[in-house]
């Protein structure tokens, strides 16, 4: 009995973190659709919906307080990104990610990234670099939920120049997704271990020094990795002993 109830709170505490991301993001949208895909993507990079678990239709449709079609349109186009998996007889799930297939995103990120920071210094600007550290800062003072994701998406958009590259901006994208709900759970388990991050990147690209900035970019990105894998092994060996 005790079980049953915690289950029923977690899904009304999952019900009320929907109903307030449907509020935030209510207004200002040309389609339901749309929202209702930024919905649940927020969703499940904040960890109200977590790796492994059952989407059902029907529920997010009533939590959201929308029709079930931009739902399942919207769950479609989270499946192309990589944050959602279909199966034929249980439907659709949060996609969780191995060990190997973190590794070796960070991997491509890496490789990515610094040819984008690369280009991105060859035509950097005063203006860039000041906003640039407003937004580090911004980045470096929240450790959870939607805004920090938020947060470290202009972050990376201003730091890449995405406008200028956007073909190379998507690619980078798209793996950020893969990755940004872990991100937050080892933000949230190692506290202290990521301070200022993101403003050390500025201050070294402040200066020019190309090779330097890619060090630190490179060491940053190894140090997350690191700290998402050892989540990812913990959370397999928990899974392991529960069996």
């Amino acid at each position: 009995m005790v079980q049953s109830g915690n289950a029923a709170a977690s899904a009304q505490e999952r019900a009320d973190a929907l109903q307030k991301l449907a509020q935030r993001h209510g207004a200002g949208y040309r389609s339901v659709g749309a929202m209702a895909y930024d919905i649940i993507r927020d969703a499940i990079l904040d960890g109200t919906l977590p790796p492994g678990m059952k989407l059902r239709q029907e529920t997010l449709a009533e939590s959201i307080g929308i029709s079930r079609l931009p739902i399942r349109s919207a769950l479609i186009q989270l499946e192309a990104d990589g944050l959602v998996v279909f199966h034929a007889r249980r439907g659709a799930m949060v996609r969780a990610l191995s060990v190997e297939e973190a590794s070796e995103v960070y991997h491509l990120r890496t490789l990515l990234e610094k040819e984008a920071l690369r280009l991105a210094m060859a035509d950097i600007t005063p203006e860039r670099i000041t906003r640039l550290r407003e937004l580090a800062k911004t980045a470096d003072g929240i450790s959870e939920g939607g805004e920090f994701v938020e947060a470290r998406t202009e972050y990376y958009a201003t730091l890449y120049d995405a406008q200028s590259r956007p073909v190379m901006w998507e690619m980078i994208e798209q793996l950020r997704l893969k990755l940004g709900r872990y991100v937050l759970g080892w933000r949230l388990v190692s506290p202290g271990s990521h301070d200022h991050s993101h403003g050390e990147l500025i201050d070294v690209v402040a200066t020019g020094d190309v090779d330097e900035a890619l060090r630190v970019l490179e060491s940053h990105l190894h140090r997350v990795r690191d700290g998402v894998i050892a989540l990812l092994t913990e959370a397999a060996s928990d899974s392991g002993d529960n069996a």
